[in-house]
């Protein structure tokens, strides 16, 4: 279960209350492959934290079942929110607290020991953008006991048939009683893009499409058995993040995964994409993200971080050349023992499906 935090204004909060939904935009555009790909990610019975900007953090919610899960709909109540919205996902009451957690609580004031500090959302406001965030476990769960305990574990009564809102002056979220069936969300739930449609397209015109490629693993994890080789297997993902922020210098990993098998043994899965062959560059790349995965996240040890390079199949002979340099360098990786051996993947189209092969180097 991912937990992901949602941006929010004064505006907008009321009515995704009111609506139960979640959603981001970006300002007039009908489409944008980073922040699909971040939508993509959610999952049914996932975690909804709202960051409302300003004043501080409300939760809990989780994320509904809904076909499609995420849909494009960019003009339904875009009056009451004052801007668009483009991917939106329903939600549903899960342990909603009245009150919130300030930002200075949970991101300014500093705890006794570095690793306590929410790293996703203070990376994520110093970047800026992205109305749509994953945090790690461990920062889910700190987050969610600063609301447990600012409300002293009381969270609202309510029934199916009341609906929520926020109050402008206490500044808490409140039940309208019998009010649930006044804000049935009456929009269109359009699909999205065809995200594998259009890696072929750019594939074939020769324009680059990696924020595609990301948008189609986050589509696909923990749902097509072939992902299953790379992200891990289906029944045993416990998180999954994209552009995961893993340090100041603004490093992202661009697919991070996490499982956990049946002796709750954890694999973290760092995993960098390629839509060109793979250079000896990217060592270097996931010497960053092993190093910050040792230091930041909870049990993350050698023998349990799993780098994972995925790129498409050279078609030419210079291309295969700049492969055997990436592998050397992955040699040399392998050597310095600081995590589990590089796994590399390579993959083709075929009869416009995507195809990966594990390479062995």
């Amino acid at each position: 279960v991912t937990t992901h935090v949602f941006i929010v204004n004064e505006d907008t909060f009321p009515i995704h209350l009111q609506y139960q939904f979640a959603g981001t935009g970006a300002r007039e555009r009908e489409q944008h492959i980073k922040l699909l790909a971040d939508v993509k990610r959610v999952r049914p019975k996932d975690k909804v934290i709202f960051y409302l900007e300003g004043v501080g953090f409300y939760g809990i919610f989780r994320v509904a079942q809904g076909t499609p899960l995420v849909f494009n709909d960019s003009s339904y109540l875009r009056q009451e929110l004052g801007k668009k919205l483009i991917y939106r996902v329903f939600i549903e009451p899960d342990e909603v607290y009245p009150g919130y957690v300030t930002e200075w609580e949970a991101l300014d004031k500093l705890p006794l020991y570095a690793q306590e500090v929410i790293w996703s959302l203070i990376y994520r406001k110093l970047k800026g953008g992205r109305g749509c965030t994953p945090i790690t476990i461990e920062e889910s769960e700190r987050l969610i006991n600063m609301l447990r305990t600012k409300n002293c574990n009381q969270t609202l009564a309510m029934s199916a048939d009341d609906a929520l809102t926020w109050d402008t002056n206490t500044k808490e979220i409140k039940v309208l009683s019998g009010c649930r069936g006044n804000f049935q969300y009456n929009g269109l739930r359009s699909q999205c893009m065809n995200i594998l449609g259009e890696i072929i397209t750019r594939l074939k015109s020769k324009r680059a499409y990696e924020d595609y490629l990301q948008a189609y693993f986050t589509e696909n994890i923990g749902i097509d058995p072939k992902l299953e080789p790379i992200c891990g297997k289906s029944k045993e993902i416990i998180w999954i993040g994209n552009e995961v922020f893993c340090g100041v210098g603004m490093q992202k990993i661009d697919i991070f995964t996490i499982t956990s098998d049946r002796r709750e043994n954890r694999e973290h899965r760092v995993i960098e994409l390629k839509d060109e062959a793979v250079t000896p560059d990217v060592v270097e790349q996931l010497r960053r993200y092993v190093n910050w995965t040792h230091s930041y996240i909870k049990g993350a040890i050698n023998s349990n971080i799993q780098p994972i390079v995925v790129s498409p199949s050279p078609i030419s002979g210079r291309g295969r050349m700049k492969v055997a340099d990436g592998c050397k360098a992955f040699h040399a990786f392998n050597n310095e023992h600081i995590a589990k051996e590089i796994e590399y993947f390579e993959f083709e189209f075929d009869n416009n499906a995507l195809i990966f092969n594990k390479v062995s180097y």
